[in-house]
């Protein structure tokens, strides 16, 4: 075939094609693919191309228990929904073991059926910018927060650097201990959870944890979506 163009627009961000297989999906479902949340806001017959959004302001079951604004949001699977069926899946505040949706966008009350959540879209957008290496900044050092990116840190003993608040909403900062020669803690000017933590420790190679920046009233606030191996706590 004869060369036509060099690019042309083939869909919107924030939306992708999907073909379910063995059976359909009904609008209102959330679809997980890997590690991206998908929602279908039209029925999809079986064996047929529709499509998944995967960002924007979305209204979700979820489980007992409240969710304060601001709080990240995770789908369990297997969750049991307020007021629905048990084991359908629901929204929870539980990160191990689910998938990341977004933030709530209000306070939802422990028997409340339903959290609003604003969905930032797939962290696979972000490749390129998580590309981005930030330079550890050593011992008692600050960690810069003008971009988005991953830290891997290396210590030599015991440990400690400081983080400040996040430059833009949006903005994501993957930190790593890549070597480990004592704890790493890292103390942030704001609270990265809505227990009100500020202080990440590292004790082995390999804890990780991905910060996500989010709009608290005038503020802008740290988010945990991932942690693995790292201890939160609060000084």
């Amino acid at each position: 075939m004869a060369q036509t163009y060099q690019a042309v627009k083939i869909g919107d961000r924030g939306r992708i094609p999907y073909t379910p297989s063995g059976s359909a999906v009904a609008a209102g479902k959330i679809v997980v693919q890997n590690s991206v949340a998908g929602f279908a806001t039209q029925p999809i017959a079986d064996g047929v191309l529709g499509g998944l959004d995967t960002e924007g302001a979305f209204r979700v079951v979820k489980v007992n228990g409240a969710i304060n604004a601001g709080a990240a949001v995770y789908w369990a699977a297997a969750g049991n929904p307020q007021g629905g069926v048990a084991g359908s899946g629901a929204a929870t505040t539980t990160a191990t073991g689910n998938t990341f949706l977004g933030f709530a966008r209000e306070t939802a009350g422990a028997t409340d059926e339903t959290v609003d959540l604003d969905v930032p879209g797939s962290v696979v957008t972000l490749q390129s910018q998580m590309q981005n290496a930030i330079t550890d900044p050593g011992n008692a050092g600050a960690l810069p927060v003008t971009a988005t990116g991953h830290v891997d840190v290396v210590t030599a003993g015991a440990e400690t650097r400081t983080l400040a608040a996040p430059s833009f909403r949006g903005q994501q900062l993957s930190l790593c201990m890549k070597t480990d020669g004592g704890d790493g803690v890292i103390t942030c000017a704001t609270g990265i959870n809505n227990t009100g933590n500020n202080t990440i420790t590292m004790n082995d190679a390999g804890d990780s944890i991905l910060l996500l920046a989010i709009q608290n009233g005038a503020n802008l606030r740290w988010r945990v979506v991932y942690n693995d191996g790292c201890t939160l706590t609060t000084v």
